[in-house]
């Protein structure tokens, strides 16, 4: 799929670099067939048919800018300077272009100069100012969205006058009226008496990994600092089950061997092989050893909700189950009997001490800590409610 829209994308590419600069003149296409016929210029610097098409070209490509540049003015919409700018800048720059070709060649195709310096100055004062006057207009009106139109101003006039004065402080005005502030917040519904600092420890994230551009999320913030989203995780019931201690009791048993014995015929006496060497055979035997073995089990669930909530309004605007689960499990054994009877997997069991049971404020903290991870992950997922 990708390959495909690559291709695509490239088509208007290589039409433009196959094309010929004729082709490209007679298409409108006026900076193409500038930048074609010098490049071949450059091999070919007395090809007519080339040079006749670099002076059209670029009488005609001055022409359509100059075109737009009066038509701009004559609109007179305080907003078109920045369009009239990058059109003296259009304009600028191809001269700049044409004017480092030799000058046989420049008397050839009547290159004349112009000043666009001047106009180009102008256009450029006049958009930044307008830019200014439209981000002080949208400062003044009272919603952030207002404010991130006035930063997207602002910051164009930075582009076209980084040293305008106290652009900084308005720059920064505008981000912090712009930005959506979203607090995340615990509520405990159980009946369980949480750990201390255990609702805390909940809202410890990594909110640099959830901000966005025009959204701050955060677990507290100033009393000036106004709150647009809250999102809310209620812990409704916390269960933690007893330790139980589950004893099995069972025998492995093995045979081996136990040395050799002599091959008896019916008669009682010692068979003979064909060598008339006595035959013997491998002697086994039954080796047993008693395993008692403990498997201990303990375990605590959170269950709660995450709720978004419209914080002006108070409305709920979506509302998701979370849950958390923590699992102890372990099992060790003992041993009575030959320890050569046992299989690898009982070996294992052999070697591992007795572990007391966790305590539940321990087994808390560690589900407390999925759930939290939980948390960043539906808050990512629905990012998208907070604008």
């Amino acid at each position: 799929m990708f390959k495909k829209i690559l291709f695509f994308l490239l088509i208007p590419f290589f039409l433009s670099s196959c094309a010929s600069s004729s082709k490209l003149l007679q298409s409108g296409r006026y900076d193409d067939a500038i930048h074609k016929s010098i490049k071949k210029l450059r091999k070919m610097p007395d090809d007519r048919n080339e040079i006749a098409i670099l002076r059209k070209a670029y009488k005609l490509a001055v022409k359509s800018d100059m075109d737009a540049v009066r038509a701009l003015k004559l609109s007179g919409q305080p907003s078109a300077w920045e369009s009239i700018y990058r059109h003296y800048l259009h304009l600028n720059q191809r001269q700049e272009l044409i004017s480092r070709l030799p000058d046989g060649l420049l008397a050839r195709i009547n290159f004349q100069p112009a000043d666009y310096l001047t106009d180009m100055a102008v256009a450029k004062r006049n958009a930044a100012n307008y830019f200014d006057a439209m981000g002080e207009s949208l400062l003044k009106k009272p919603d952030r969205f207002s404010a991130r139109k006035a930063w997207e101003n602002f910051q164009k006039e930075a582009n076209l006058f980084p040293e305008s004065p106290d652009l900084n402080r308005k720059l920064n005005t505008a981000r912090q009226l712009g930005m959506t502030h979203v607090l995340i917040t615990v509520k405990n519904n159980s009946r369980q008496n949480l750990p201390r600092g255990f609702k805390n420890e909940l809202t410890k994230i990594p909110f640099s990994k959830l901000n966005k551009r025009w959204v701050l999320f955060g677990n507290r913030f100033g009393e000036a600092v106004p709150i647009d989203y809250t999102v809310r995780l209620t812990l409704q019931n916390i269960a933690i089950s007893p330790g139980l201690i589950d004893r099995q009791s069972r025998v492995e048993e093995k045979r081996v061997e136990d040395g050799w014995k002599y091959v008896l015929d019916k008669r009682g006496n010692v068979k003979k092989d064909s060598a008339g060497n006595d035959i013997k055979v491998k002697k086994y035997k039954i080796i047993r050893c008693r395993i008692l073995q403990f498997r201990l089990t303990k375990s605590v669930q959170l269950n709660g909700t995450v709720d978004y909530y419209d914080h002006a309004s108070g409305q709920r605007i979506k509302s998701r189950p979370i849950t958390s689960q923590r699992i102890f499990d372990y099992a060790y054994a003992t041993a009575r009997g030959n320890l050569h009877a046992v299989s690898e997997e009982t070996k294992a069991l052999l070697d591992r001490p007795p572990m007391p049971f966790p305590d539940d404020v321990q087994m808390m903290v560690d589900a407390g800590r999925d759930m939290k991870q939980m948390l960043v992950q539906y808050v990512r997922q629905d990012s998208r409610l907070f604008h």
